[in-house]
């Protein structure tokens, strides 16, 4: 089930739609990141990947959404900040500062 972000409301709400969330097992794609650890550029430990989000209209990857440790609310990452490291298998987020 594909749920979508931006509210709205009827008809007008559909037409608005821009961010589709995909769970594990709704693409080849979701396969592949379910439950991948993310972590920083030194190695910290965020979480795991919980789902995605899609651009409705471009189809495009753009957001992971992270479940982190210890209860705390899940993280949205931009795709674009997210490097994966084939080698340890895993997804590093790299930050601007």
């Amino acid at each position: 089930m594909l749920k979508t972000f931006e509210g709205g409301s009827g008809v007008a709400k559909a037409r608005r739609r821009r961010f589709a969330c995909m769970t594990a097992g709704q693409s080849s794609a979701t396969e592949l990141l379910r439950s991948c650890p993310v972590v920083t550029a030194t190695g910290q430990s965020m979480g795991r990947v919980k789902s995605v989000l899609v651009d409705v209209r471009s189809r495009q990857l753009r957001f992971v959404v992270v479940t982190s440790q210890g209860g705390k609310a899940p993280v949205v990452i931009p795709w674009q900040a997210l490097y994966f490291d084939s080698s340890l298998v895993r997804l590093v987020y790299y930050t601007y500062s």
